[in-house]
Formats: C-alpha cells, sequence, structure tokens
C-alpha cells in the first residue's frame, strides 16, 4: 500500500497563514487550522460560512458553526482574510491579500475579483491627522434574465 505524502512547503499560502496566526498570538488549535487549510489550500478564492461548514462536513471534520464564525472573525482580524458584507445578512470571505475590489452578482451570490487597476477612483485628500487604511469597492450586477421574461 502506497501512502500519499506531501512535502512541506514553507511557502504555501497554508504555511503563510499557520506563521501569521501564530505572530498574531492566536493559539493555532487543530480547528483553526483545519479551516486555514480549506480556505487557503484551494488558491484564491471567495467563500461565506456556510460553505466552509459544508466543506469541512465533506472532509468528515466536526467543526460548529459558531467556531467557524468565530475563526472568521480572528482572521479577519489579524488581516488574514477580508470580509466583503455583501448585503445586511451576508458576508463573504476572500482570501486574496492582495489590492483589489469585487464584483458582486447578486442573484447568483458570485463574486470575481477584480484588479485595482480597473477601477479609477478619485479620492479627496486626507487631512495629516488621519491615514487611509483601506478602501472597499463592491460593484453590484444582476443578470438580465429575469428582465427578458417580463
Amino acid at each position: 500500500m502506497v501512502s500519499s505524502t506531501t512535502a512541506y512547503d514553507p511557502m504555501s499560502a497554508y504555511s503563510t497563514a499557520i506563521k501569521r496566526i501564530e505572530k498574531s498570538g492566536i493559539r493555532p488549535t487543530k480547528q483553526r487550522r483545519i479551516l486555514a487549510k480549506i480556505i487557503f489550500d484551494k488558491g484564491k478564492r471567495h467563500i461565506s460560512a456556510e460553505n466552509l461548514f459544508d466543506e469541512v462536513k465533506k472532509e468528515d471534520r466536526k467543526i460548529s458553526m459558531a467556531t467557524i464564525y468565530n475563526t472568521l472573525k480572528q482572521f479577519t482580524n489579524i488581516g488574514l482574510i477580508r470580509e466583503i458584507v455583501v448585503d445586511q445578512n451576508k458576508s463573504i470571505y476572500c482570501n486574496n491579500n492582495q489590492s483589489h475590489y469585487h464584483l458582486y452578482i447578486e442573484d447568483e451570490g458570485k463574486i470575481v475579483d477584480i484588479p485595482t487597476k480597473n477601477i479609477d477612483l478619485n479620492i479627496p485628500s486626507i487631512p495629516a491627522c488621519l491615514q487611509l487604511h483601506n478602501i472597499d469597492v463592491i460593484v453590484r450586477l444582476r443578470t438580465l434574465k429575469d428582465k427578458a421574461k417580463s
């Protein structure tokens, strides 16, 4: 029987995430490691808490929804992921830490990254006592299929 093992890659997104968790002072518990692996092992992506819970179940792991929400909040607070509030009752989390914006197709619940170079922002001058922290842009769209039925 051949065992499938993968070599440790210190430059992988997962390894980088675990290092950042440890440096932040948050304990890298088994649940946090599992969630970080699911979030970061599949490349740049957008995921909701509910989708993350479904992926945890598919891997036959047992992590409560409350733990998932708490972990997503912690990961957001340390800058590991970004929370995209798509409406008052739903957030989607982005693991891409490069500067970018989002296109949200409302009726499909789908998010697509938009590079910052594709959106021209005219930001007013900022007073010397303040510092720009972040800019979030979400372009909201709906498909035309509903209009065609009318």
